[in-house]
């Protein structure tokens, strides 16, 4: 089975995912430039209001110091020991010094400097006036001559900061630019190539489709020597081109296998067979039939258990059922005849049972023991398997606790004896005898399927083949109780079977 290497859905999902990363990017570059942009400006707006607050503080105190130097009022103190505080701490935190301009960087180490330098003497000139020392004013004065250099400094360092900020912020303002006609230039060039990319895409996903389109025309015509349609796309149209090839291959197969076996049959017709030789093709051919007809059934019911299972579980237990599923099918639908061993029998009948119980769990049972002298026998293929299905479906299912499967295969004086037990719901005595009519050769009720009866079908059908096969020697028998479960009992007749081998029953 050819498997894709990629998706219709991961191409078109990768084309639309690729296209809009490119976009995405370059967005989130012309984006970026703008807050680059926005940053610069804040940063240049934060580095004016720093010193210009630092400037206006300076003022503050040294129109506030002039006034207590003359008054000496203790509020205006402490006031302005709360202002040099502020200053020293402002000072100490300036923003943006490393981002400066050589010229400004050295305004506004002299500034820094000159604080520390007065800070001090400001403090010293205050404490001589609140002690009411005579040397106060002088002391005031060379700490405010500090003030005014320092003073002198920031309105300097002010303006170097705002002519610096605008220079930063104009070139940050044309990359900026720039980025965005880079972007938008990016945007024209992908919409192109993912125009491009997808009419080229286009034509890959509609080429192949209209070649098949046009050999399934012409197949529905009659024309069956269709080319094989060749489609190198490696997703699911590929697929679908050698799933349309392998079919019309099939059906150019079967169509001569049909007019072969048209001719045969006209050959055969014109043959005289004698009565004994069509009496007996007949006779195989009604077993055969009846044969058959319990493998579809079998194997839409397995089919059904898949379904139920993958519908209620995701799907750990899938693997294992459609394992069981192909053994199964292979045993039905084996070469060999209508017969098969009785080990190949009970074998079949393990897989049938391991299916069932991975969907019945715990409710379901079963125990098989057969004597491995009988196990090298022939018996008629899906002797056991339609009853046990049976028992399952009908028997156990149905009933809430479930219940338990015993299968017992042993000789006895010549013949090998087939007995199925279940600890089902059984049956009621109406349907029982019906079961028991039908198996002594009265037709079973055509609508018994409609009433949910349908597993008299296979037990009639079961007696049916039994009786083609081993007319007048084979025995069939089967007992129910309602609530109690079901006793199931063949007995077919063996030539050149091995001696008996005693199980103590």
């Amino acid at each position: 089975m050819l498997h894709p290497r990629f998706s219709l859905r991961g191409k078109i999902l990768g084309f639309y995912g690729g296209t809009l990363a490119i976009v995405l990017a370059l967005e989130v570059l012309a984006q970026d430039a703008t807050l680059k942009v926005g940053a610069e400006f804040e940063a240049s707006l934060e580095r004016y209001h720093a010193i210009q607050g630092l400037r206006a503080s300076l003022a503050d105190f040294r129109s506030l110091a002039e006034r207590y130097m003359r008054e000496r009022m203790g509020e205006q103190l402490a006031a302005l020991y709360g202002g040099l505080d502020s200053m020293q701490a402002a000072s100490g935190s300036l923003p943006g010094l490393a981002e400066m301009s050589s010229e400004a960087w050295f305004e506004a180490r002299a500034a820094l400097r000159g604080f520390d330098t007065w800070i001090p003497k400001a403090r010293e000139a205050l404490a001589l006036r609140d002690k009411g020392g005579s040397d106060a004013y002088s002391a005031y004065l060379g700490a405010d001559r500090i003030a005014s250099y320092v003073d002198g400094y920031l309105g300097r360092l002010l303006s170097l900061s705002l002519a610096d900020g605008a220079a930063r912020y104009k070139a940050q303002a044309q990359r900026s630019a720039e980025y965005r006609r880079l972007a938008l230039l990016g945007l024209v060039g992908a919409g192109s190539l993912a125009f491009l990319l997808a009419a080229l895409f286009a034509l890959s996903v509609s080429a192949p489709i209209k070649r098949l389109a046009e050999a399934a025309e012409r197949m529905a015509a009659g024309d069956l020597a269709v080319e094989p349609v060749v489609a190198r796309t490696r997703d699911e149209i590929e697929v679908l081109a050698h799933g349309f090839n392998a079919m019309s291959a099939n059906i150019r197969a079967m169509v001569e296998g049909l007019e072969e076996k048209a001719a045969l049959e006209r050959l055969l017709l014109q043959e005289s067979l004698s009565h004994a030789v069509m009496g007996k093709a007949l006779r195989e051919a009604q077993f055969m039939n009846l044969q058959d007809q319990i493998r579809p059934h079998f194997l839409f019911n397995a089919l059904n258990t898949i379904a139920r299972s993958a519908l209620f579980e995701s799907a750990p237990e899938t693997e294992r059922l459609s394992l069981s599923l192909g053994k199964l099918m292979r045993y039905s639908l084996a070469e060999g005849g209508s017969f098969a061993t009785v080990g190949e029998e009970l074998e079949a009948l393990r897989e049938y049972l391991s299916f069932q119980s991975i969907r019945f769990g715990k409710r379901l049972s079963w125990k098989i023991r057969s004597d491995p002298l009988v196990e090298g026998l022939p018996i008629p293929r899906f002797t056991l398997q339609p009853i046990v299905e049976n028992a399952v479906r009908h028997g156990i299912e149905p009933k809430e606790d479930g219940g338990r499967i015993v299968i017992s295969v042993r000789r006895r004086e010549g013949a090998v004896r087939l007995v199925v037990a279940d600890s089902g719901i059984g049956m009621e005595p109406a349907m029982l005898a019906r079961l028991r009519a039908a198996a002594a050769g009265a037709p079973f009720p055509p609508d018994a399927a409609a009433k949910g009866q349908g597993f008299g079908i296979g037990m009639a059908n079961l007696e049916a083949r039994l009786a083609f096969r081993y007319p007048g020697t084979s025995r069939f028998s089967l007992v129910s109780r309602l609530g109690r479960g079901t006793l199931v009992r063949i007995t077919i007749p063996v030539d050149d079977a091995p001696p008996e081998a005693s199980d103590g029953n």
